[in-house]
């Protein structure tokens, strides 16, 4: 397995607005300080670091080099308390893949997300484990024993699709309130240029109007990702560092 160390990237701060429909008043409720979003982590990956150990995984990268591309996005998305008591019922953060003026057969695909699918809140991370054929290593699924039926609090989905998506939900164990860290690895063309574009949902259970969805307003910073932009570093910084180690 291959372990990657990112950055603690800052989280910034978004407004939700309520999604226009026909009944909604006018002007369109503002929700102000419920949601931040970290500056994605972006990590070209070495055939080696995407191998994690395995020769014959490795053999195989080696030779798609020429052809294919291997990147890591990360991101966090922060849902805090209500001020008035009005809380998340449900959220989603969707990305969608492209290489602008590239073919259909060299366009973007999430080759795996996480996580997949977890019945808790966990801290932000700051470490992505990679297994063979670029699996990402990710907590299971766990059911309180005599549990009548899973209560699922986040699934993610898109795996070898241009448009990955997780979808988050509150739970009778687990309000939706915390930091999330949503992981893809992307598959691209070698050589193309690759972007992500970003949005992000909520749904607020208002006590007096009841379920209402909002949509973030996401700043251009935010909301386009170039996963070919290097970032730049001071000299003083240190690069990221990974370990390579035995499953």
């Amino acid at each position: 397995m291959t372990l990657l160390d990112l950055p603690l990237t800052p989280l910034h701060e978004v407004d939700l607005t309520e999604v226009p429909r026909l009944q909604s008043p006018a002007p369109r409720r503002r929700i102000e300080g419920r949601v931040s979003l970290s500056t994605a982590v972006v990590h070209p990956l070495t055939a080696e670091e995407a191998a994690a150990g395995e020769a014959e995984w490795l053999g195989f990268l080696t030779a798609q080099a020429p052809h294919s591309d291997y990147l890591l996005l990360s991101l966090t998305c922060a849902f805090r308390p209500p001020a008035n008591g009005d809380p998340f019922a449900d959220a989603a953060v969707g990305v969608l893949l492209e290489s602008p003026g590239e073919p259909a057969d060299r366009q973007p695909i999430a080759w795996s997300v996480s996580p997949k699918k977890r019945s808790h809140p966990v801290e932000r991370a700051t470490t992505v484990g990679l297994t063979a054929r670029l699996a990402i290593v990710e907590s299971t699924l766990e059911v309180t024993p005599g549990q009548g039926r899973e209560e699922v609090f986040v699934v993610g989905m898109g795996e070898r699709d241009s448009d990955p998506e997780w979808r988050v939900k509150a739970t009778s164990r687990h309000p939706l309130i915390g930091d999330e860290t949503f992981t893809l690895i992307v598959k691209a063309a070698a050589g193309a240029p690759v972007q992500a574009r970003l949005t992000v949902a909520a749904t607020v259970k208002h006590r007096r109007f009841g379920l209402i969805p909002y949509r973030a307003e996401l700043p251009a910073a935010l909301r386009t990702i170039d996963l070919r932009r290097r970032p730049a570093t001071r000299p003083e910084d240190p690069a990221p560092a990974s370990r390579t180690g035995d499953v």
